[in-house]
């Protein structure tokens, strides 16, 4: 009976470890989706503080995975036919997920190439205003006394 429980306990460790990274997938798509808003504003200290948060969740995914691992490990060996149904259904969720958030992701890169190169076009521009003429006019000297 040990074995069972044993099985049943490494089951449901995996399943709440990868129902967290679901959220945490979740909330990392909602970032993105306000990120690309926040690039197309140019609020550019809303990205920042965004980008912060993005670190952040990114590195709870990556301890949640190095979690999982030996958790996945544990689960082939507690059930190698497979007969468990809900796992494969989590980690399928999960992968169709992380194609959408490097869609996403791509697309606010993209967003934010644009918007740079919109910038660079701004600044470019302010550099090469039209010069106003002066009042004064400008003297060139023609000779230098150096004798005195």
């Amino acid at each position: 009976m040990d074995n069972i429980e044993q099985n049943v306990a490494v089951l449901r460790k995996l399943r709440d470890m990868l129902m967290r990274q679901r959220e945490k997938f979740s909330s990392y798509l909602r970032l993105l989706e306000c990120e690309g808003e926040t690039i197309e504003k140019g609020d550019s200290e809303r990205l920042l503080a965004q980008v912060e948060m993005e670190q952040s969740i990114i590195a709870e995914i990556f301890t949640l995975k190095k979690v999982i691992a030996p958790l996945e490990s544990l689960y082939q060996a507690c059930y190698p036919a497979g007969t468990e149904a809900t796992i494969p259904r989590l980690k399928s969720a999960l992968s169709e997920m992380g194609a959408e958030i490097l869609a996403h992701n791509g697309r606010n890169r993209q967003k934010l190439r644009e918007r740079m190169e919109d910038m660079r076009r701004e600044i470019t521009s302010l550099r090469t205003w039209p010069k106003t003429s002066s009042s004064y006019v400008e003297v060139t000297p023609g000779l230098i006394d150096i004798s005195t």
